[in-house]
């Protein structure tokens, strides 16, 4: 690709985060004033999370005010993460493959919604900033349907800083948005041209501890929905993961463990429902071939996640413990494009989805789904 191609792409993306940016602030500045006008009354316990069918006052979201803020942040701070080039420190410890090799996951790859969300390669520079944007051709949340007809186009973004290292311990904090617009108007409640299709904007903001091969995550995401269909959702995740390379080799599973904890007044599996406790257990076996002189990363995400309390519950109130179960392969391919303007990645990956009962009532009595991803990744 000539290099005037590529400076036009990457003033594209910047051009349209800047447009998110503003349009977030706009729908604070809205809901600011409706808020001031009408005397809230918001429900105890309701999150229609699609197709809702009644329309709802206009509501006052907290997390549009931080996330419209971290994403100014996020803008300003790209200039800092662009200027800092990665240096050639070699191979990475994460891998025995090629440096320009895609990283392996340092994360537990997750293959549903936000957690799409990779963590950023180590370079020299404390700042590391990475830009992804997917199409998908269902969107589940925790095995629990969002949408899986029409477009889905689902963009994200992710700051990381490094707080603290030494020896084998190191400290990052972590800043990141995840979105899904849906050509559906899931659910949509507003009337704007663009919000309609914007069902959901999530802030996420946490720290990264690692020590040897372990590394715990915590992350606090607030889910908001920039269209009005479902009330905003606030959930704690702790991630323990262990990197067993060294014990395994080729045959290394890289597992994970994810609790998460509804914490907000609102749940993600519906109206009248409790908030609850979500556990999830997985794996991420992977390899790497060489496809002429381009080296291709393979990995197999396979995913159980479960309900530890009320995370599922049905119309009657009924909680199952089995929500999902999920495999797949995944392709990550390195775009020849030069470090002179980040490290492209192109990703495509197939995953078949086994839902339990209360999960498939939500997905229309459907107990298997088969989700296509394809997208690019973008490192500073």
């Amino acid at each position: 690709m000539n290099e005037p191609w590529i400076t036009i792409l990457s003033a594209a993306l910047v051009g349209l985060g800047v447009l998110a940016e503003l349009n977030l602030l706009r729908i604070f500045l809205h809901d600011w004033r409706e808020s001031r006008r009408e005397e809230l009354a918001r429900p105890s316990h309701a999150r229609p999370r699609r197709r809702a069918t009644e329309t709802a006052p206009p509501q006052w979201h907290p997390g549009r005010h931080w996330l419209a803020a971290c994403l100014v942040a996020l803008a300003l701070s790209a200039p800092v993460a662009r200027a800092q080039e990665p240096a050639v420190t070699g191979q990475p410890t994460t891998t025995p493959a090629a440096t320009n090799q895609p990283e392996a996951p340092t994360e537990p790859p997750q293959t549903t919604g936000r957690h799409l969300l990779r963590s950023a390669e180590d370079t020299k520079s404390p700042f590391g900033l990475q830009i992804n944007i997917d199409y998908t051709t269902a969107y589940f949340y925790h095995g629990i349907i969002q949408e899986d007809t029409g477009f889905i186009l689902q963009p994200a973004a992710k700051l990381t800083i490094n707080l603290y290292e030494q020896d084998d311990f190191k400290v990052d904090a972590l800043l990141g948005t995840w979105n899904s617009f849906h050509g559906q108007k899931t659910g949509a409640q507003t009337h704007g041209d663009f919000t309609d299709y914007w069902y959901e904007s999530d802030l996420i903001a946490g720290f990264v501890l690692t020590k040897g091969k372990w590394s715990l995550t915590s992350c606090y995401t607030f889910l908001t929905s920039p269209s009005d269909a479902y009330q905003t959702v606030q959930e704690l995740d702790l991630t323990v993961a262990y990197d067993d390379s060294d014990l395994l080799g080729k045959l290394a599973l890289h597992p994970y463990v994810l609790l998460g904890m509804e914490t907000g007044a609102d749940a993600s599996d519906g109206a009248a429902s409790n908030t609850g406790t979500y556990l999830e257990l997985g794996i991420a076996p992977g390899f790497s071939v060489d496809v002429g002189k381009t080296p291709v990363a393979i990995s197999c995400p396979a995913s159980v996640g479960l309900s530890l309390h009320d995370y599922y519950q049905n119309a009657a109130g009924e909680d199952d413990t089995f929500g999902f179960a999920q495999v797949g392969v995944k392709a990550s391919v390195p775009l020849p494009f030069g470090d002179r303007y980040g490290k492209w990645t192109l990703n495509a990956g197939v995953a078949a989805l086994f839902l339990g009962d209360h999960t498939a009532e939500f997905n229309g009595g459907d107990h298997e789904q088969l989700i296509g991803t394809i997208g690019l990744q973008l490192n500073f």
